[in-house]
């Protein structure tokens, strides 16, 4: 069994080329790299692209199609699915992130994250507190989440109303909660998040204004409507106000 990590792709190639290379030249067998182009325009695709789509799907389709890859791909325990605007170190990352959740039984893992602004995550459970441990969070922010092949078992496919992408992360989070699975921030590993650089660059088809309304309505009218407001807000209250 391996871990499927998936790059996403939209209009960034050295970004996505360089998280390729980084993760490929220190690749074990113990996980595949994997290149999802999401509607790229011809020059705006990678080098190499292992699945590409004709429509943006957004961060949320292209999820929902990762989870139909692992539940068709039998090999794979588990997906890690990384933005392209997301910075790492190559050495070590993937099977450090397979070990402690494998090794202790996490359904969810992350690392820590540093923003480049700043203006640092506002879910302070993703801020890196120099411990050498997995400190065991309510959810983390789906920047680069390793999530166990149980937890897309039970999902199987996000609701299409948090197509922008978030939301995900706190569903989860719930789902995790009522099954009494353990999610975690690998606080000695780290990677950087340029926030939403496709958008920002004027390389999306939607502007940074528009996105973030669409999805802040997305997720909101999914909670609503699914009767899991009361859930949300407490899981933004617990991220919030997080100490370690």
């Amino acid at each position: 069994m391996k871990t499927l990590v998936t790059i996403l792709n939209h209009n960034l190639p050295e970004y996505t080329n360089f998280l390729y290379d980084e993760l490929k030249k220190h690749q074990t067998e113990s996980y595949d790299v994997f290149v999802f182009d999401n509607a790229s325009s011809p020059e705006g695709k990678a080098k190499i692209t292992h699945l590409a789509t004709d429509e943006n799907c957004y961060f949320g389709g292209a999820m929902n199609l990762m989870f139909d890859y692992i539940l068709e791909n039998k090999e794979y325990d588990s997906l890690l699915f990384l933005s392209n605007d997301v910075l790492l170190h190559g050495y070590n990352f993937v099977d450090t992130l397979r070990k402690e959740m494998f090794e202790q039984d996490y359904t969810i893992l992350s690392p820590s994250v540093i923003q480049v602004r700043l203006e640092q995550d506002m879910w302070k459970q993703m801020h890196n507190y120099g411990t050498k441990n997995v400190r065991q969070v309510p959810w983390v922010d789906y920047m680069s989440p390793l999530i166990h092949r149980r937890l897309i078992e039970e999902i199987k496919q996000f609701d299409m109303s948090m197509i922008y992408g978030w939301g995900l992360d706190m569903y989860s989070g719930i789902i995790c909660e009522q099954k009494g699975w353990k999610i975690g921030v690998v606080d000695y590993l780290t990677a950087v998040h340029l926030v939403a650089k496709t958008t920002k660059e004027g390389k999306a088809d939607i502007t940074p204004e528009q996105y973030f309304q669409l999805a802040q309505s997305g997720m909101d009218n999914f909670f609503s409507t699914n009767g899991l407001d009361n859930e949300k807000y407490k899981m933004m209250a617990l991220a919030q106000n997080y100490t370690p």
